[in-house]
């Protein structure tokens, strides 16, 4: 079980985790930082700012896709197969679609593709999020 404290951010509590992603192929390049839990989003969005620095390839079998995002704003995802972790030990593979910074606004959107490989609870009261592999 991993418990992550809400961070306050602009007076706001956020469901805000770690997350790593890893080249597939050179386990050494590998990025840390920090995804927003979006149970409303099918897939997982990674600024390509933090995609470039694991120097990956565009998987050939799947196509850009189009996302709407708040306000039906038309979002264009790039597919990459990673190797994704919330806990730094345990990895698995998944694909998350690169997209422009101010997309995101700069941070991950880790969605149901990831959470739904997990028991999450979202404890508000407590401000606090439980994970359960």
């Amino acid at each position: 079980m991993i418990i992550y404290p809400y961070p306050k951010i602009n007076n706001k509590y956020i469901p805000i985790i770690d997350i790593q992603l890893r080249n597939l192929e050179n386990p050494n390049l590998t990025v840390k930082d920090v995804g927003l839990l979006d149970t409303g989003a099918d897939s997982t969005l990674v600024p390509l700012s933090l995609i470039s620095k694991l120097n990956v390839l565009i998987l050939k079998d799947k196509r850009l896709t189009n996302f709407s995002g708040i306000g039906n704003r038309k979002i264009i995802g790039v597919p990459y197969r990673l190797s994704v972790s919330l806990d730094t030990i345990n990895y698995f593979n998944t694909i998350v679609y690169g997209c422009a910074e101010n997309d995101t606004q700069g941070i991950i959107i880790i969605g149901r593709n990831i959470l739904n490989r997990f028991s999450i609870t979202f404890d508000g009261i407590n401000k606090q999020i439980i994970i359960n592999p």
